[in-house]
């Protein structure tokens, strides 16, 4: 193997396990530092379910579907200045009604059994949450990353097309189900629920990120990589350093120049997970 080969190797090995431990954090976040942030997760839309029904959720997009059309496109004004963007703002965080108090309450129980790892307790709970107020779509991801934890990835992927039936708009949901996907070895289906996700929030930071990741690792696009992981560098300001890196290591690949300009965002709607 050659050294510029070898190099390669090395670099595509570390961001294989740059993502899984990107996985990692993501499915140990405990964001509930306050009943709005859980009320925020636990989100409705109206849509009560027994929970007995099994739900495998399609994605809209097809293989035909350019992602690109996703990426944050700048505008100049009539005196060539660059307009500031912005950014469009998370539907989840607009889609839901009042959650009663005792579900709030159930919920940061299962959350904190499920931070220290203690599964079944969490699923207990969150189960007799669901039974109470099916209307919820919040815990059935939460029920999904469990599953995620067990290895039992088909349940996982039914969980969170169960939280995707009750509230389309709930986008860490698509990001979760497309992870499944992806550790399946499905990324083309990965792919387009990415796209699907993008098409509820176009400006959704993480969404851009994975999609990075899938054409990067996954799919060997590296045009789409960066334009991808660029997008995530602009709509966050920049500020995670080994995406840097990791968007810098592309550019010597494919020799292109960075086109979106980080810049401050105002009105960014930060997604809750």
């Amino acid at each position: 193997m050659g050294f510029i080969n070898f190099k390669l190797y090395v670099q595509r090995y570390f961001r294989v396990m740059f993502t899984a431990y990107k996985e990692v954090l993501m499915l140990k976040k405990c964001p509930v530092m306050v009943l709005i942030a859980v009320s925020l997760f636990l989100t409705s839309c109206g849509t009560v379910s027994t929970g007995d029904e099994r739900v495998v959720y399609e994605a809209k997009a097809t293989q035909e579907i350019s992602t690109l059309e996703f990426i944050p496109k700048l505008k100049v004004d009539k005196k060539g200045n660059v307009v500031p963007y912005k950014a469009t703002k998370n539907p989840y965080l607009r889609s839901g009604g009042a959650i009663n108090k005792k579900s709030v309450e159930a919920f940061i129980q299962a959350k904190r059994a499920y931070k220290i790892e203690d599964y079944s307790q969490a699923e207990t709970i969150l189960k007799g949450l669901l039974e109470k107020d099916g209307k919820l779509s919040g815990p059935w991801v939460m029920l999904g990353d469990i599953a995620i934890k067990k290895d039992k990835l088909v349940l996982a992927e039914e969980h969170f097309s169960k939280a995707i039936s009750i509230n389309k708009y709930n986008v860490n949901a698509y990001l979760r189900l497309a992870m499944a996907k992806r550790m399946q070895g499905e990324f083309e289906k990965a792919k387009n629920i990415y796209a699907d996700t993008l098409t509820l929030w176009r400006d959704f930071p993480e969404a851009h990120l994975n999609l990075g990741v899938l054409y990067d690792v996954y799919l060997n696009d590296d045009i789409k990589a960066q334009k991808h992981i660029e997008a995530y560098q602009f709509l966050t300001d920049g500020d995670n350093g080994e995406v840097a890196s990791w968007l810098l290591e592309i550019q010597e690949r494919t020799g292109m120049a960075v086109e979106l300009n980080i810049q401050a965002q105002d009105q960014l709607g930060k997604p809750v997970s």
